[in-house]
């Protein structure tokens, strides 16, 4: 995945490494605050930080946003997802999102594969829905 690549990748993950530390050093952790675990009080260089998050960074394995859907130039895909300048080719998994989303990747890609599959076969999108919202009593006489 190309991890610690760049000098922006280093600088951000011992940016992390720093304010971590900060955030625990704080009076409200004193209780329960021990001896720094991981990367160790004695990992203090940029060197060092970047040696430990090498050997022991790693990933969720939930990796997003190479591919990105849209129509601009760094787009990979169409709103179809097909593949810019090839004919026959799709991608419809969790790398054709445009922004990581704050949770977790599967119902996202669920939902991404069974629109682009409707999207393949034809189907016609579903007819919207009218979902009414619950009213107490009192909020439909106007009380509140």
């Amino acid at each position: 995945f190309n991890y610690m690549a760049s000098e922006g990748d280093r600088q951000e993950m011992r940016d992390a490494v720093r304010l971590t530390r900060e955030i625990f050093a704080q009076p409200a952790f004193d209780r329960f605050r021990g001896v720094e675990l991981a990367p160790g009080p004695g990992v203090l260089g940029d060197a060092d930080i970047d040696a430990f998050v090498r050997a022991k960074g790693e990933s969720a394995y939930h990796p997003s946003c190479t591919c990105k859907m849209g129509s601009d130039e760094l787009a990979v895909v169409d709103g179809e997802t097909r593949v810019h300048g090839l004919d026959g080719l799709r991608v419809v998994d969790a790398s054709i999102m445009p922004s990581i989303v704050s949770g977790n990747l599967n119902a996202p890609t669920i939902m991404l594969a069974e629109k682009a599959a409707d999207m393949i076969r034809g189907a016609a999108p579903l007819a919207p829905e009218y979902a009414p919202v619950y009213e107490s009593k009192e909020h439909r006489q106007g009380k509140y």
